[in-house]
């Protein structure tokens, strides 16, 4: 794999804090984890950390090769944000780093008091949804436009579910544009793909946008070669 992050692509954060700070609670479970390493890869089961000692370099890896440094973590700051149930990122060690496991609890208190939490949180679930939209792109570009669109709405009705929105309903704010544009293809062909997904009982309009009615036939067309 390419080097993706070095040490002399990042300077000590701007805000004065340290790559070692004061002494760690004796309580917090801890992980080291030397230069180079990965404090987590895209596919890991999901962990949040909070950076105690250190610097991580935070960056992903698209579907066509592409990289994307986003960010890079210092003492304090939490990684490993997001809705799915596996990493969709990778974080590595600048230096030799050390880092503690972070609950949900403490993570919800913390995202309740942090604002910059919360725009990294609302930030890293819009990198998933793009990752998960560039996945399903990528893997089903041979398949009937009617696969594609299906995988692309269990997509979102994946990411709907996470945030606590109805799992079912498509709002009507994601336009036809918007999914044919995700999906690069034209909007006739989007069209018919949804006719076919209607008229398989898999989904029906209504007057809050497009309703998934029957997921498991959704599932099937998604699969189909």
């Amino acid at each position: 794999m390419a080097i993706v992050c070095r040490s002399d692509n990042f300077e000590q954060p701007s805000d004065g804090r340290n790559f070692i700070p004061g002494v760690i609670d004796a309580d917090v479970v801890l992980k080291k984890i030397k230069t180079g390493e990965m404090v987590f890869q895209a596919g890991d089961e999901r962990r949040l950390y909070r950076v105690e000692r250190g610097a991580v370099c935070h960056y992903m890896l698209w579907a066509d090769g592409r990289h994307d440094v986003f960010e890079f973590a210092f003492p304090g700051d939490i990684v490993g944000l997001g809705h799915l149930r596996e990493h969709a990122s990778t974080a590595q060690a600048m230096v030799d780093t050390v880092v503690s496991l972070v609950s949900d609890e403490e993570f919800g208190h913390a995202l309740e008091s942090d604002d910059r939490l919360s725009f990294r949180h609302a930030a890293a679930v819009e990198r998933e949804f793009d990752y998960l939209r560039e996945k399903t792109v990528a893997a089903s570009r041979q398949l009937p436009a009617a696969a594609r669109v299906a995988s692309f709405l269990l997509a979102l009705s994946y990411m709907s579910a996470r945030e606590g929105r109805a799992p079912d309903l498509i709002s009507d704010d994601i336009t036809a544009g918007f999914v044919a544009e995700k999906l690069d293809m034209s909007i006739e062909k989007l069209s018919d793909a949804l006719l076919r997904l209607k008229k398989e009982g898999a989904v029906r309009e209504t007057a809050a946008g497009l309703r998934i009615v029957d997921p498991l036939t959704l599932q099937k067309m998604a699969d189909a070669a």
